[in-house]
Order: structure tokens, then C-alpha cells, then sequence
């Protein structure tokens, strides 16, 4: 009988980056690390041609997240940011976020137009006829939001970890 250490040897084990990152203790740290990962194929800010659609999901989840968490939706929608509005609820409904994406989507109805304009000066011009007060009761219903969204997430990368790295 072969020992543990001699099996363990004669195995060849390749683990991939995203790998190594989901076996970090804390889950903020995988989704930090497995941001950092897909962060190095991003060669240029908002141009992320060289991601494939699951490492896209990952990617507009964490925008999204990080603009909300600085300043609520009016924030998020005033950056360029914005202009992923779409791909970013099609992201939280991919990962099954659907109480999140419901409240984005009520947000898009706030500009009382569809598509959200891409072009940020356009968006910016309808998003100044807003009173501010507006987008209070959706940045709370955000906040208090059921969906568990790092769980969702990184049961996704999880579920399709050989589209990551």
C-alpha cells in the first residue's frame, strides 16, 4: 500500500489562480484576489474585450458594487460605470441576484427611457433633472437587500472555474 505522501506525490496537481484564490479563508479576500486575477487581463480602464463573459460577470458585479457602496445609484449611474447599467443587471441576474437586479431595474426606470444612455454626457443630463431625494429609497432597498451577493458570486466563479484564469 502506496503511503499518503508518496500518493500525493505521484499525482500531478495543477491548480489555476482562481483556484488557489477560493481556498483563502475569508470571502472577501477570494473575491478580492479573484478580482486582482481577472484585473490583469483588463489592459486599459472600462475595456474589457480580453474577458470572457463569466470573467465579465465577475468584473461588472464588482463595479457595480464598488460605485454603490461609495455613493449609492446616483453615483454609480454619474460615472462612467454607467454606461455598463445593462450588462451590470444581466450580471446580478446571471449569478441568480434577482432581488438586486429587480431594484436596479427599478432604477432604470427612473430615466424613463431605455437603454440607459451609454454616452455619459447625455446621462449626466438626464440624471440632472432628478431631485436628489430620488434615488434614496432605492440606495436603501440596496443596502437592505436579501440576495447575498459575494455567496452568489462565488458559487458562480465556483460553478464555471474553467472559464476563470
Amino acid at each position: 500500500m502506496l503511503s499518503k505522501k508518496l500518493l500525493i506525490n505521484s499525482i500531478s496537481f495543477k491548480m489555476t489562480s482562481t483556484e488557489i484564490a477560493l481556498l483563502l479563508n475569508n470571502d472577501s479576500e477570494k473575491i478580492i484576489r479573484i478580482g486582482e486575477i481577472i484585473g490583469k487581463k483588463i489592459e486599459k480602464r472600462d475595456c474589457f474585450e480580453k474577458l470572457n463573459e463569466f470573467e465579465k460577470t465577475f468584473i461588472y458585479i464588482d463595479i457595480f458594487e464598488n460605485h454603490t457602496t461609495d455613493g449609492g445609484f446616483k453615483a454609480f449611474f454619474w460615472d462612467s460605470a454607467g454606461k455598463f447599467s445593462h450588462e451590470i443587471l444581466e450580471a446580478y441576474e446571471r449569478i441568480g441576484a434577482y432581488k438586486t437586479a429587480s431594484i436596479i431595474y427599478d432604477a432604470f426606470l427612473l430615466f424613463k427611457e431605455i437603454p440607459i444612455p451609454k454616452d455619459l454626457d447625455l446621462r449626466r443630463s438626464i440624471l440632472s433633472n432628478f431631485k436628489s431625494d430620488v434615488w434614496n429609497t432605492l440606495d436603501q432597498e440596496f443596502y437592505d437587500c436579501s440576495d447575498n451577493v459575494v455567496l452568489l458570486i462565488l458559487e458562480f466563479v465556483r460553478g464555471n472555474n474553467s472559464y476563470f484564469d
